[in-house]
């Protein structure tokens, strides 16, 4: 093998993570289903052989990579809310207006979250899908009620509040605002949401 043949080998080399970073690019917008695994392998040029050689099965491949992207949302709501040197409401809402200028600044209204995506279309059909992201969303949800409690130590909140409710009905809400946000393609149910939570409920 030459020289100028090593050098492109070299770069045309795909590793696993490659390859679940072209499926969650394509299952993003054509969802779980309606995804092939030549899709993905044709998406990075690689043929379907080498897919096999990191996964079992396009549902081992469908679990690893939603379990990639929910740990990163995990480690982003503890990098933003679990930060004591920023008061707990102020990393709360901080963190919400992240995410929200994010969608705005990649015009990905029609596109949701894939945690949300996944859970409607495979919930009901697939136990392995709908347990993992269960677990995933438990994880999320005690991020935020940990905050809440903090926020309740500092005074910015009602001692009142029942933050173990209050935890989950910011995450269930703010998940079905990215539902309603894809099916509108506009940004306004997520600009509904941080308007209710801040000014109405942790006020």
């Amino acid at each position: 093998m030459t020289n100028g043949h090593y050098i492109c080998s070299m770069k045309r080399k795909i590793f696993r993570e490659d390859i679940l970073a072209a499926g969650r690019d394509i299952m993003f917008v054509n969802g779980y289903n309606a995804t092939g695994i030549k899709e993905i392998t044709d998406k990075i040029e690689i043929p379907k052989g080498s897919f096999y050689n990191h996964f079992k099965s396009k549902e081992d491949f469908g679990l690893e990579m939603i379990k990639n992207y929910t740990d990163r949302g995990i480690g982003f709501h503890k990098m933003n809310l679990l930060d004591t040197q920023t008061s707990a409401l102020t990393a709360l809402k901080g963190m919400y207006d992240k995410m929200i200028e994010s969608f705005k600044m990649k015009n990905l209204y029609d596109k949701g979250c894939l945690m949300s995506n996944f859970s409607a279309e495979l919930s009901d059909v697939n136990e392995n899908f709908r347990n993992l992201l269960d677990e995933q969303f438990n994880e999320i949800e005690n991020i935020i009620i940990q905050n809440l409690k903090r926020a309740q130590d500092e005074n910015e909140i009602s001692s009142e509040l029942d933050v173990e409710s209050t935890g989950a009905f910011i995450l269930n809400s703010w998940h079905g605002a990215l539902v309603r946000m894809k099916s509108t393609a506009d940004i306004k149910p997520l600009e509904d949401f941080r308007t209710l939570i801040f000014n109405n409920i942790l006020k």
